[in-house]
């Protein structure tokens, strides 16, 4: 028999015309619908002139629970739609712990692409996009907290975290305390009308801190400066000389390893330098 699938559809962060035309269909085309909150998904669903099906709560509070409800719909044959208040469902919100068990059971999950707050606060950032890393929310567990805030500290690409309006300018504080001097993007109510991204380095932030308090938040963290190497460097002469008797090769893949260099750079070294 065939199981149901599962579709994680985006809606709208504010702006509500920030929904796609397969986000619509997808709505309208199953019996069932898992929401953070019944309210605005009927809301949602009002205004997009959708027949509304039934509606079940699935949020952080309950997800668990609710789960073996959600599966029997969906080994009955019956798709399945998550949505979450605002954005795509499993980025920071309630439906990871459902994926992963929905896979792990051979259940079919698909995401629909459409509206999420860390792409456009990072397009807006000014910050270079080769690469980046997306943290969530900041864990609150202080030995957690520690450790994210070091993984930020170390990497040489931006960061993006989120942060609601009660804990704004804590976080920018500890931010402050970890990375300073580091420049920050700062941008709220994103596709809104009140729309605004302020830029600046975190202590300036803080020194001059207006900011209106309002909604939730994704803070964009410039990298880390990337270290030049000095090599070749003093230890790298005393391992050629130390290690004299390897092959070149064996000798590369030591000085490689201990200078945390590529094994071909290593390798041009030997042959370059030894006797």
């Amino acid at each position: 028999m065939r199981k149901g699938v599962i579709f994680l559809v985006p809606v709208p962060i504010g702006n509500l015309g920030d929904i796609t035309l397969r986000a619509i269909d997808t709505l309208k085309s199953v019996s069932l619908i898992a929401c953070e909150d019944t309210r605005k998904t009927a809301f949602l669903l009002k205004h997009y002139e959708i027949p509304t099906p039934k509606l079940l709560s699935f949020h952080k509070f309950n997800e668990r629970s609710r789960e073996e409800q959600l599966f029997a719909h969906l080994e009955a044959g019956e798709d399945l739609v998550v949505v979450s208040d605002a954005g795509s469902p499993a980025i920071s919100d309630p439906a990871q712990t459902l994926v992963y068990e929905a896979i792990k059971r051979g259940i079919e999950v698909q995401a629909l692409p459409g509206a999420t707050a860390l792409i456009p606060a990072f397009s807006v950032s000014g910050f270079p996009s080769t690469a980046f890393q997306f943290l969530g929310f900041l864990p609150a567990k202080a030995k957690d907290r520690d450790e994210a805030l070091k993984q930020i500290r170390e990497y040489i690409y931006p960061t993006i975290i989120y942060e609601s309006v009660h804990h704004l300018k804590a976080t920018l504080a500890e931010l402050d305390a970890a990375l300073s001097p580091r420049k920050i993007a700062i941008v709220r109510e994103i596709s809104k009308l009140y729309e605004e991204c302020i830029r600046g380095t975190i202590s300036e932030i803080l020194e001059d801190y207006d900011i209106t308090e309002k909604g939730e938040f994704v803070i964009v963290i410039e990298g880390a400066p990337e270290i030049q190497s000095s090599f070749p460097d003093e230890t790298a002469f005393q391992l050629l000389e130390t290690h004299k008797h390897l092959k070149s090769k064996e000798l590369a893949a030591i000085i490689s390893e201990n200078s945390k260099i590529g094994k071909n750079e290593a390798y041009a070294f030997v042959l370059k330098y030894r006797k």
